[in-house]
Parts: structure tokens; sequence; C-alpha cells
């Protein structure tokens, strides 16, 4: 970990404060909407779980709102809309003294949790030019193209995924007159940074125990690189679908020990759909997942019943196929980030995790069977063919979702192990509490020592696709170029299923932000093409394409091939990461 990282989360958090209010302002404000409605229809919860709880479950009440946004402006003007929405959000704070609660302990630690995150994830946005990745210029297209009209947009342009993301950022983004750039890299940092306290509710309902809720915080925090890397490859809506996968999970979980609780059932199940709805209409692929976990839950609720022997059998059996699953996940080079992503970076916190999964199966038996049975149902999941009109031959779930939700089990595995470790700690030193609390500390250091040495806080260097160097280039197509004009970019073969076909491109530089910034049109080509070659010349005459666009990154067009070829290509704009070429001689046969 850089030395460094605290003053430059400080700073960024100082350069970025007005858009960090207003995303802050808007979580607070969903905080204690949803944390009044909870007082109400669940009672016997301790001030902790209602925090924990509500740290997610923000997302209802926020949704609610940004459609009071886009029918407030739809109805009686776009200043309208937002005066009626601004206004909504002042009127609830008012009620901030009467909903906030009485602060313990746990409370505490968690409010100093996120205030440390928040600080350690915003170092990001001192070395990040642009969010990263090709995902993010689409993101910042539909965003900006939502905000500019409020209103979800119809037709050819209206054909894209993950609206719940999109409509909510350009909710954030329209009142307050937002950079749309700062609010998509500031709001990632503050989910990434909001999202691991409400696991806190899940372990301590399970098991009793403070310790083993802050030990899951603190491993989905910062023991995994995941979460956290998904925004190096640009996948917001997916990490926004965690915030209501987390409060799905949760409610789901009460219902099922409503004799624990009194509760409103039919309010609650209303919530719980609500949820459902919200998630899937932040990321599609939730509904699949809850799907899994439903069904790990229901093969493992009777799991209890069994005797140590069987449970014991049935932990061995889940873990060897877990094994299986990799060895023959290995064998596939499209899997092969998922496998590394974890093996590289998280080796030491999955050698934690292996121990205290034994002690988790002895004292939790049935909590841990539906994770290992959830984990083995994922990891299946890549395999299973799915055909989707429009979108080809697809897997139930991808490789990137996998990676990025497999933390979860993981995590609360941990925490269940430390529960178990912590009960047979006791029962091991029977005369006195300080050797088992001294062992159930040992999982927190380590985990700490980890993220020094492990997590990486700023920008990797893979999926960073802007420069200075292409924000020059693309200031001065802007100020140059006909709207007309029809620029070639860079792509590269996109691979995330065991089904994908050859012909799925992905932009590979800065070229990818020229239509989402400056609407020039732009047309993808091959990264490995050959510019000196004649069919190459011939084929960009015929489309026609009027410039070439090479970036800095290694996927990038070739520079040399361009310049092997004067007669066919002039630069016209040149910088070491940045230059630009008009295609020229297409008259000549």
């Amino acid at each position: 970990m850089d030395a460094n990282i605290l003053l430059d989360g400080l700073h960024a958090i100082v350069d970025h404060a007005w858009t960090l209010t207003c995303i802050l302002l808007l979580l607070i404000w969903g905080y204690i909407i949803i944390r009044g409605m909870l007082s109400k229809i669940l009672t016997g919860l301790t001030e902790a779980e209602y925090f924990s709880l509500s740290t997610v479950g923000w997302i209802l009440p926020v949704s609610v709102w940004t459609v009071f946004l886009f029918l407030g402006s739809a109805l009686f003007g776009e200043l309208a809309g937002k005066i009626i929405a601004v206004g909504l959000l002042l009127l609830a704070l008012i009620l901030v003294p009467k909903r906030i609660g009485q602060f313990s302990l746990p409370i505490t630690t968690l409010i100093l949790f996120f205030v440390i995150s928040l600080i350690l994830r915003f170092a990001f946005l001192q070395k990040a030019i642009f969010p990263s990745y090709f995902d993010s210029a689409e993101h910042y297209r539909l965003i900006r193209e939502i905000s500019e009209n409020i209103s979800i947009p119809t037709g050819a342009s209206g054909s894209y995924y993950h609206v719940g993301y999109h409509v909510i950022t350009s909710a954030l983004v329209n009142p307050f007159q937002l950079n749309i750039i700062e609010v998509m890299l500031a709001f990632g940092q503050v989910l990434l940074a909001v999202l691991p306290l409400s696991l806190f509710f899940i372990l301590k309902r399970e098991t009793d125990s403070n310790a083993a809720g802050l030990l899951t915080v603190l491993l989905a925090g910062f023991g995994w690189h995941m979460p956290a890397h998904l925004l190096n490859w640009g996948k917001y809506p997916a990490l926004l679908s965690l915030v209501s996968i987390h409060f799905v999970i949760i409610l789901a979980s009460i219902l099922w020990r409503s004799g624990q609780f009194q509760t409103q059932k039919p309010r609650l199940y209303l919530l719980l759909g609500f949820g459902f709805l919200v998630s899937a209409l932040i990321h599609t692929r939730s509904l699949i997942f809850f799907v899994i976990l439903f069904v790990a839950f229901m093969l493992s609720s009777k799991s209890e019943q069994l005797s140590t022997q069987f449970r014991s059998i049935i932990f061995g059996l889940f873990l060897g196929i877990i094994v299986i699953e990799i060895i023959v996940l290995r064998q596939n080079s499209v899997f092969n980030p998922l496998l590394e992503g974890y093996a590289k970076t998280d080796l030491w916190m999955l050698a934690l995790a292996l121990p205290l999964s034994f002690f988790a199966i002895h004292f939790h038996t049935r909590q841990t069977l539906s994770l290992l049975l959830a984990i083995i149902l994922l990891l299946l999941a890549l395999f299973v063919p799915l055909t989707l009109p429009g979108y080809g031959t697809q897997t139930l779930l991808d490789r990137p979702y996998i990676q990025m939700v497999m933390y979860l089990p993981l995590s609360i595995l941990g925490g269940l192990g430390l529960s178990g470790l912590t009960q047979w700690s006791k029962r091991l030193f029977l005369n006195s509490s300080l050797p088992a609390r001294l062992i159930a500390l040992i999982p927190f250091v380590l985990v700490i020592l980890n993220a020094g040495l492990q997590r990486e806080f700023y920008p990797s260097d893979c999926c960073q696709l802007v420069t200075h160097d292409d924000l020059a280039a693309i200031t001065w197509l802007d100020e140059t170029l006909s709207p007309k004009a029809k620029i070639l970019i860079a792509s590269t073969s996109l691979y995330v299923t065991a089904f994908e076909a050859p012909e799925t491109r992905a932009g590979a530089d800065g070229g990818v932000w020229i239509t989402p910034l400056i609407s020039r049109p732009t047309i993808p080509a091959w990264q490995g093409l050959s510019f000196d070659q004649l069919d190459s010349h011939v084929q960009l005459c015929d489309q026609p394409v009027d410039y070439v666009y090479v970036g800095g990154m290694p996927q990038s067009f070739d520079a040399d091939s361009l310049d092997a070829a004067p007669n066919w290509y002039q630069p016209v704009f040149s910088l070491p990461l940045a230059k630009i070429y008009r295609v020229v001689g297409c008259e000549t046969p």
C-alpha cells in the first residue's frame, strides 16, 4: 500500500467535495426513509442491525425519488421537477435527529470503517483520468443522454442495458448540475465504502457475534480484490446492483427467521418484491444469482438434522466438487482470469478461509453447506448455455459476474468460521476468555496485513484507456473535423463466456470515447489491422473511413504500419500517446 494513500484520498475528497456531498446527501436521505419504514415494519432489532440493514436499504427510496424527478419533469417541466426532487430531499433531512437512533460500539465501529474506507477509496480519483475500460464510455453516453432530456431514450438509441444505474446516476447529475465523469468516479467509490456495512446484519443474526459481523465487513471491504476491481472494468451497474442484492438477501433471511422478530409480513413481502424489481432494473443477471442462492439454501436447509459424520462427508464432497470445477476452469482460457484474480492477489485470504470453513461447518452446518453449494452452482452456471434474441448464445452467468459475486459467500464463510473458532476456543480454555479473544483477533490482523500488502487502491494500468494525450486528440477532433467525419478506432476480441462469438469486439484505447464525448461516428476495427496492405486501404476507402485514431494502449493500432504507407495515410495530429491520420489516396485505382 502506498504510504501517501491517505493524503491522496483526503486531497481527492477535497477536490470533489461538492460531488461527494450531493451523493452522500442522497444516500443519507434514502437511509432515513428506509430506517423509518423498517422501524414500523420490523421490531426486535438492535440499533446496529437497523443501521447495517439501512446502509443498503437506501436504494429503494432513492429509486422512488428518481421516479418523482422524472415524472415531475415530464408533467410540470424540468425546473419544477428539480424543485420537487430537491424539496423531498430537504424535507426528509429535517427528520435526521429522530431517525439516527442511539450510537453503540458496533455502530461507531461501522461508521469508522466507512470513513476510513471512503478516504482510501477516494485515492483512486487522484490518478484516474477517466472511468476505466470500454464499458464506461457507453455508460457515460447513456447517462448524458438521459440527464440532458430527463427521459429514458427510446428507439435505436435506447437499445441498452442496466437502465436502473443510468437513470439513478442521471437523477444525481441533473438536479445538482454535476459533471458526469466526476459522478461516475465518485459514486463508485462511495458504493465500495458503504456496501460491506450491511453484511454485519447477516452475521450478527446468524452467530450472535459482533466480532463475526465485523470480520465479515472487513473481508468484504478489503479481503478480496472484488468488488473493488469492478471499477477497473467499468462495471458500475454491477456494483450498484450489489447494493440491492445485499438488501434482498437480508430481507429474505429475516422472513426465513420471522419467528425471531415481530414483523408485518405483508409489508415486508412488498418491500422484498420491490427489492427484486430494483435489482432486475439495475442488473438483470442478479435474478439468476437470487435463484442460485435460493436453490443452494433450500437443498441444504435440512442439513442440521444430519449426523456429524454425514455432515463431514458432505462437506468433503462439496470441497472436492469445487476442486474439480477449478481444474476444469483452468483448461479454458476464457475462465483463467477468474482463477488468476483470486490466486494472485487473494491467495492468503483463501488460505485463511479454508481453515475457518472447518470451524464453520462444525458450528454453523446449514449456513456453511449453503455457501459451498452456492459456490458450486455459481461456477456451474458458467457452462449452462442460454440463447437470447439479439444476443446469441450466452451463459446463465458470465465470467466477470462470477468473479464479482464470489466475495459474498467467501466473506460470509469467513465470519461463520470466526464464530466457530471462538466457540471452540472457549471450550478449549474454560477458565479464561482471554485466549479465545486473542485467537479471534488473529483473522482481523491477517486481513489488515494482507490489505496493506496486496490491495491496490489506485486505477490498474490494465484498464486506463484514456490518457491526457487522448483528451488533447479528442479536443482537436471536436474543433477541427466535420460532424459527419468517420473515424476508425481499434478494438479487440471480448471473451467472457464459453460461447462468445468471434466477432464480439470491445474498444481497445481512448478512441472508444470519441462518440460519447463529441458525437463523431466511429467504426471499430481489429487492432491488428495491417494498414500498409493494399486490401486494408481499399476496405477503408469503401466504407468510407476519413480518419484513423491511434491511442497509446498496447492493443491500439500499430502506428508504424500507418507511417509505412504515406501515400495512403497522412498524419494530422501527433502526441506520444495519441495520433490521428487522414485516409488519403482513395480516388486512385
